[in-house]
């Protein structure tokens, strides 16, 4: 299987020639990944002629695979979307660290992918941010919390974080409560979000029947009767509607969960 059949990512950003390469390479003493064209000089993240097509880009890697570690997208000004990067925010047995919680779970709706270390998260919306500010980087806890709407690139590993939709979600409040919070208290986590009146407020919605799939699965219930009840929950308490292709991708993603 080549590497562009291993891969997927919202169509989103697959329709936007804004695509690199990249590979790890020491400087300064620190691994660091360098993005690359596929003509393959190095690329600036503020340059679109450094930038191609998906295709492109993935024929390059599928070609040189030893040569790059990967691809990776480009924010810029010219696209409606924003990242949110969270640097160490996966604990060794695979559970989100306290501080991400809160952030992971207001943005469940959209497409998060877990990172080329496997122990960090990459979160794509649509928003942006103040004119006069590209971006905003902290440390948070034992991690650290990024976010930029052009001038950088995300890398893109294709790996779907707990089911996340292959969907991109206008989060542009969102964004800017975080880059508020970020500016203004670097010493707390991002709060989650109380639950009110037995509803599943939106931004909860996602982890939730995630939660549920996987309290079922452990339970060794099939993923027919997962199903029924999940569409049941989406369709009674969930704030907003959900639709059953998504409640179909959180089961499926939950198959490979162990009964403990």
């Amino acid at each position: 299987m080549s590497i562009a059949q291993t891969l997927t990512v919202p169509d989103d950003l697959v329709e936007l020639d804004s695509w690199v390469l990249w590979r790890y390479e020491v400087r300064g003493g620190k691994k660091t990944k360098v993005p690359y064209a596929v003509t393959g000089r190095k690329a600036s993240s503020i340059n679109p002629q450094d930038w191609s097509a998906f295709e492109t880009v993935m024929n390059v890697w599928s070609r040189y695979p030893n040569g790059y570690s990967g691809i990776g997208f480009v924010f810029s000004k010219s696209d409606p979307f924003a990242g949110i990067d969270l640097d160490d925010a996966i604990q060794e047995a695979g559970e989100l660290k306290q501080w991400a919680a809160g952030i992971v779970e207001r943005f469940a709706d959209t497409y998060m992918e877990i990172s080329p270390s496997g122990r960090g998260l990459k979160i794509w919306i649509r928003g942006s941010l103040p004119d006069n500010v590209p971006g905003a980087k902290v440390a948070q806890a034992d991690g650290g919390i990024e976010i930029y709407d052009r001038g950088r690139y995300f890398t893109v590993t294709g790996r779907v974080f707990r089911g996340a939709p292959l969907q991109i979600e206008d989060h542009s409040k969102d964004l800017l409560a975080l880059y508020g919070h970020m500016t203004a208290d670097r010493k707390h986590a991002w709060p989650v979000q109380p639950q009110t009146d037995g509803r599943i407020p939106y931004g909860q919605q996602h982890n939730t029947l995630v939660s549920i799939a996987g309290t079922l699965r452990r339970r060794r219930v099939c993923d027919a009767a997962i199903e029924a009840c999940l569409l049941a929950i989406a369709k009674h308490q969930c704030e907003r509607p959900m639709e059953p292709d998504h409640i179909s991708r959180i089961v499926r993603s939950t198959r490979g969960w162990i009964a403990k």
